[in-house]
């Protein structure tokens, strides 16, 4: 494999236009290397560079790339805003928020803030 990390922002060029034969688009050195790299995988495998991507998006396809936070059942949010604590707990179908159920952390936010919210931003939930 390549390395294109000790290229200067000349040699990165040309090194684009030698393989892509286009100008390199306004981008960081670090996507350029990238992209680079990503390049010169599909001319080895043999396969139009937009073949690959569309590999990868088929292999991928319906799979959540996301990591998702895992809240367990009785574990309880705390959350200070504008000077007041808000408790919310985990249950087995939702969040419970002063004797309420809702489906989803947003729906708790946007009942104390009155407002729209991302509820895991809200609380601080980490991925």
């Amino acid at each position: 494999m390549p390395n294109y990390t000790h290229l200067t922002a000349r040699e990165l060029e040309s090194k684009w236009l030698e393989l892509i034969a286009r100008p390199v688009p306004p981008i960081g050195r670090s996507l350029v290397i990238k992209y680079l790299l990503w390049y010169e995988q599909a001319k080895r495998e043999k396969i139009s560079p937009f073949g690959l991507f569309r590999e990868v998006s088929q292999a991928t396809k319906g799979v959540d790339k996301r990591p998702k936070a895992t809240l367990e059942i009785g574990s309880k949010l705390i959350r200070s805003y504008q000077g007041l604590k808000y408790e919310v707990e985990i249950v087995a179908n939702g969040y419970l928020y002063e004797n309420t159920l809702y489906k989803s952390l947003s729906g708790v936010a946007k009942a104390i803030t009155g407002k729209s919210w991302n509820g895991n931003v809200f609380f601080g939930v980490k991925k």
